[in-house]
């Protein structure tokens, strides 16, 4: 909210009398474990018979590192467009093909990310970790921005790191689009 207030040319509060008093509470879903994937997958089982064996579980867990609408999305994909026969079972080859899908097809969640990577404060953090060096001397309330976006999260160790490895193919590609549009065509003949 302050984001978006101190974006429309508002002074950068939040229009409440007191920095104290708080008008709404901040809601985050937590990512699913591994097993909860398995066990939202396994309803999809239940229900159609259709099986996720235990390898694409784990694929579209490791993708996702459990982040919900991912996890969701690739189901999605994976059992309305790639999977659609219920009696063919869903392998980590086919949540590779729909992470592909997904990455391409930038839904809104997705694109609302990569929009995000073009803000000077996101990219002044995101763009040395990716490069292997480091963010600097940034701001704590901009480092964690970018942990309440989801788009990096805290390691055990305590540093930041791409949130998971869908996030992490989409801010390459998002960061080296100029580059590689800017690349000159190689015509076969």
């Amino acid at each position: 909210m302050r984001d978006d207030k101190v974006a429309s040319g508002s002074a950068g509060r939040l229009g409440t009398a007191s920095p104290f008093n708080i008008k709404a509470e901040s809601l985050t879903m937590r990512n699913f474990t591994r097993g909860e994937v398995a066990e939202l997958y396994g309803q999809h089982t239940s229900e159609t018979g259709q099986e996720f064996l235990p390898e694409a579980v784990d694929r579209a867990f490791y993708l996702t590192q459990g982040q919900p609408w991912l996890v969701n999305a690739l189901a999605q994909q994976l059992t309305e467009a790639l999977v659609q026969d219920p009696a063919q079972p869903i392998t980590a080859d086919h949540v590779e093909q729909a992470k592909e899908i997904l990455i391409r097809r930038q839904d809104t969640h997705l694109d609302s990310l990569m929009d995000r990577l073009q803000e000077p404060r996101v990219r002044a953090i995101v763009e040395p970790m990716l490069a292997g060096g480091t963010p600097g001397n940034v701001p704590e309330d901009d480092r964690r921005f970018v942990v309440d976006l989801g788009l990096l999260r805290r390691s055990e160790l305590g540093g930041l790191t791409v949130a998971n490895p869908i996030y992490r193919e989409i801010i390459v590609r998002a960061l080296a689009g100029g580059t590689r549009d800017a690349l000159p065509q190689i015509v076969r003949a």
